[in-house]
């Protein structure tokens, strides 16, 4: 009944908000489906590269972020974001810097259930700022499977802001192999904010595999690939993550 319910709730929530990085038009999705559990005394760095190829008059695309990472208790953790990327007006440039601070507030070792909430302050070169609020949680269906669901609202500030809350969300189905490695069917969505809901060509919609895994005891990666579902998302996003433990 527990399972049931929440995997019914993470799904509602999807299918009515459903999230790549920010609303930002000229930027690859470096998003990722990220997780509720807090690992005490860690720091890690990670590199992101995101590449769609040209398609539908699009010219190539790239963006690539880097990641600092360290808990400061055993609940809560911040993380410093930078990224770059292909723009309007130059072929590669700097993009945005982003603050987040998670705090995992369920750790439900019964169940399996993990839950936790992340505060991401983003600053942008050429565009208003953005504070949101994440939700993410874990729900394991097997000793295998787990479903994990993410919503954010955010809200933009500074001149030239949009009116209204950004809605996004992320989705993932995780099937633990051995030895160590997922493998994921991501989903991402960004359906604009409460004051102007877009039609659904002109949203961003987008869905495809992932694998993820250990490099040895200090690195660990995840591969993926996603395919646009809207005239307004790129056919094809090509993207690799790799984390660097400390």
């Amino acid at each position: 009944m527990f399972r049931g319910s929440w995997f019914a709730f993470i799904v509602a929530v999807g299918a009515l908000l459903s999230a790549n990085s920010g609303p930002l038009a000229h930027a690859q999705n470096v998003g990722g489906v990220f997780g509720p559990e807090i690992t005490p005394n860690s720091r890690a760095a990670e590199v992101r590269f995101a590449f769609a190829p040209s398609s539908d008059g699009r010219p190539d695309r790239f963006t690539s972020r880097l990641h600092y990472q360290q808990t400061i208790t055993d609940s809560i953790r911040l993380r410093g974001v930078v990224q770059g990327a292909d723009t309007n007006t130059s072929d590669f440039d700097f993009d945005l810097v982003q603050f987040e601070a998670q705090w995992q507030f369920i750790e439900d070792e019964d169940r399996g259930w993990d839950s936790a909430l992340r505060l991401d302050i983003q600053i942008a070169d050429d565009r208003p700022d953005l504070i949101a609020l994440n939700w993410t949680s874990d729900v394991p269906l097997s000793e295998k499977v787990f479903v994990r669901g993410i919503a954010q609202g955010g809200f933009q500030v500074g001149d030239n802001r949009a009116d209204g809350i950004f809605l996004q969300s992320r989705f993932g189905l995780n099937y633990k192999t051995e030895p160590g490695y997922t493998l994921q069917v991501q989903v991402f969505n960004f359906w604009g904010t409460t004051s102007d809901f877009q039609d659904l060509n002109d949203q961003n919609h987008s869905i495809g595999p992932a694998v993820s895994g250990p490099l040895g005891d200090k690195w660990s990666f995840e591969a993926s690939t996603l395919f646009g579902l809207t005239d307004a998302t790129s056919d094809v996003d090509l993207r690799l993550f790799v984390v660097r433990k400390f």
